[in-house]
């Protein structure tokens, strides 16, 4: 994308196949353990003008309410007065109001309640914006937008205004083509929510799941943001299940190529053999992955050939995943069922967090104070790591499993067949606002991992 952007000036006023096979079943709630598939053969470049200290800050205390502020988001009017638009108009307002509404932290308001006499008001060449027939209808905040569309080129302005101070608070001319205005809606979107939480956004940040069924599982991307997905490995001599993102964009994902199981890291083959499960990086880059035995399934470090197993109890040890501070959280059955431990990122003996019953799929938050994990082969728990602070984030709802934090801990990705087929949803980290993510997508959408990288700014 070749976006170029630049600031306004500124105006006051984010084990063993039987042993798995055992203990899980083949039930489709199964897949929330990413195991069983492997086990039976087969932007806009832009820098925003900072304004003043933001007059409100949301909480994002995981286990709280979020504060929702009423926003306005009026269709576009031309860049100029007496220009034309096109469906643009209506479709960015709609992308940029459709992103805010899905991070909880807002409450669309419909623009059609205001007075507002003039709705260029607030643009550049155009009068100063009135914020009395705003404050009454209840408006904290409003979005104004200018665009001019020339052929496959698009100029956009794009204001936030705050009600209460009475002043526009971001500023921002975009200039690029028409195909890249949705990530110059991302990367506003983002620092709306800066100025107004203290932390950037996430939309624009990568999601990487499994579509498919059975032999012909593949793995897709898509960005939080974006309607769409691209592939990334399609089906070959067999299926590819349980991808992960790490840091610098890497990948990995396991691959059933006929009678072998490999595991593909960036795009190379760097395991094929024995039964290998749920890839996971560390936050360094190491990358992790079960790797199943004789008589156990032990996690592995992989680097380069080498192999080094960093569990050994005898059991079953899958899914790790890893907080920034060097711990680790992963499936084990080495209490019986299976449950979240909790241990070093090194290795070592693990303490139980999860209650009794079975837990799988844990998610380490990137702020690593909470635990996301699937309850039950159904339900979305959220577990301090000391295993205290249990709270249940979905019910009644189908089943739900792989949750998957967003890079700022805000949001959780994960897949539900609440819907009558398997779907990716995305909620708050609080359990609000759960809604679906590519509700056009065709065919079947599971086990997600958002990238712990944010989207560039």
């Amino acid at each position: 994308m070749t976006t170029k952007g630049r600031s306004l000036p500124q105006k006051h006023g984010r084990g063993p196949k039987g042993g798995l096979l055992a203990l899980f079943g083949a039930s489709v709630a199964a897949l929330s353990l990413a195991a069983l598939s492997m086990l039976l053969p087969s932007g806009a470049s832009a820098q925003l003008t900072e304004y003043d200290t933001p007059s409100v800050m949301i909480p994002v205390d995981l286990s709280g309410t979020y504060y929702r502020y009423n926003i306005v988001i009026p269709d576009f009017q031309p860049l100029r007065a007496g220009g034309s638009v096109d469906q643009n108009a209506q479709a960015l307002p709609t992308r940029l109001g459709k992103n805010l509404d899905m991070t909880g932290f807002f409450q669309l308001v419909d623009p059609r309640a205001s007075l507002e006499v003039d709705p260029r008001a607030g643009l550049t060449n155009a009068p100063p914006l009135d914020y009395a027939p705003w404050a009454q209808i209840g408006a904290n905040f409003i979005i104004k937008g200018g665009i001019r569309v020339s052929g496959s080129n698009i100029a956009m302005e794009l204001k936030l205004f705050d009600v209460a101070l009475g002043q526009q608070r971001l500023g921002k001319l975009f200039e690029g083509k028409v195909k890249d205005a949705r990530k110059m809606i991302n990367v506003f979107t983002n620092q709306v929510i800066l100025a107004i939480t203290g932390e950037p956004g996430v939309f624009g940040s990568k999601i990487i799941f499994v579509t498919g069924e059975r032999a012909g599982r593949g793995i897709m991307m898509t960005e939080l943001g974006s309607d769409e997905a691209e592939g990334v490995f399609a089906s070959k001599n067999g299926p590819a299940s349980q991808p992960t993102l790490g840091p610098g964009d890497k990948t990995a994902w396991t691959h059933r190529n006929r009678n072998r199981s490999e595991l593909v890291a960036n795009g190379r083959v760097v395991h094929s053999g024995d039964t290998v499960l749920t890839p996971a990086y560390m936050p360094d880059g190491t990358l992790v992955a079960a790797l199943s035995g004789a008589v156990s399934t032990n996690l592995t470090v992989f680097e380069g050939r080498s192999k080094r197993p960093i569990t050994g109890g005898g059991g079953i040890d899958v899914s790790p995943t890893f907080s920034p501070d060097g711990r680790m959280a992963y499936v084990s059955t080495s209490g019986g069922g299976a449950g979240i431990y909790v241990t070093s990122a090194s290795g070592g003996q693990g303490a139980r967090i999860s209650p009794g019953g079975t837990s799988t799929d844990p998610s380490w938050s990137p702020k690593g104070d909470k635990i996301a994990f699937v309850y039950r082969e159904r339900d979305i728990c959220l577990v301090n790591p000391d295993g205290s602070g249990l709270i249940q984030l979905t019910g009644g709802q189908g089943q739900n499993f792989h949750p998957s934090f967003s890079p700022d801990g805000r949001m959780i990705v994960f897949s539900s067949n609440r819907g009558g087929r398997h779907q990716l949803y995305v909620m708050s980290a609080n359990g609000d606002r759960q809604q679906v993510l590519m509700p056009e997508f065709q065919g079947s959408m599971t086990l997600p991992t958002w990238s712990p990288v944010m989207p560039p700014s």
